[in-house]
């Protein structure tokens, strides 16, 4: 798991401020922790291209006032015009709390179904998992390399140590399906049409 450092500068909450933050290229946002005060903050733009741009589960660490403060990206505002960013929410975690996030899935290997004339489906990009952030993985590798024809990978066959899966265990991830057979009738159609 990586961690991304944010350097961040403290701001006053409140509208008027904020317009005049992103016209300098900084964007507002809000640091809320359980039992803790929110902090307000403002980073650079371009700081948080690795943090809101990413197909990997990542933690942040926040740097404000003096502070390091780990937490994970909670929600994004965008412009709905110009797709700017307009604001951030980080969520405050500890070590050995588990979080509720969404982990992406990557297909690796080349099936045996795909070999022998099947289609892969991917169906889950992503899982929903409760996990301690400090074991938080950026991404699970699902291998489909002895995937065959007619068979499927579901959410309870990962075994992963520390993460707990809450989406339902029949949850299909990837599918090996075989090549539709065209029958006489849609052959004999498809030659009258063409």
């Amino acid at each position: 798991m990586s961690q991304i450092v944010l350097q961040a500068e403290p701001r006053e909450p409140g509208q008027t401020g904020a317009k005049q933050l992103r016209r300098n290229d900084r964007v507002p946002g809000v640091y809320y922790a359980k039992g803790q005060d929110p902090v307000h903050f403002s980073v650079q733009k371009l700081a948080l291209r690795p943090v809101v741009y990413t197909a990997e589960a990542k933690t942040v660490r926040l740097e404000v006032d003096g502070k390091g403060l780990l937490c994970v990206l909670k929600d994004v505002m965008f412009d709905p015009v110009t797709d700017k960013i307009l604001h951030v929410d980080l969520l405050g975690v500890a070590a050995g709390e588990k979080i509720a996030v969404e982990i992406p899935l990557h297909i690796v290997g080349l099936s045996i179904g795909v070999r022998d004339g099947g289609s892969l489906e991917h169906v889950m990009h992503k899982a929903h998992v409760r996990v301690d952030p400090t074991i938080m993985p950026e991404h699970i590798d699902i291998d489909v390399s002895d995937l065959v024809k007619g068979a499927a990978i579901h959410i309870s066959d990962l075994n992963i140590p520390g993460v707990e899966f809450t989406d339902r265990p029949d949850a299909v991830i990837v599918a090996c399906h075989a090549p539709k057979v065209a029958t006489a009738e849609e052959t004999a159609e498809a030659a009258k049409k063409g």
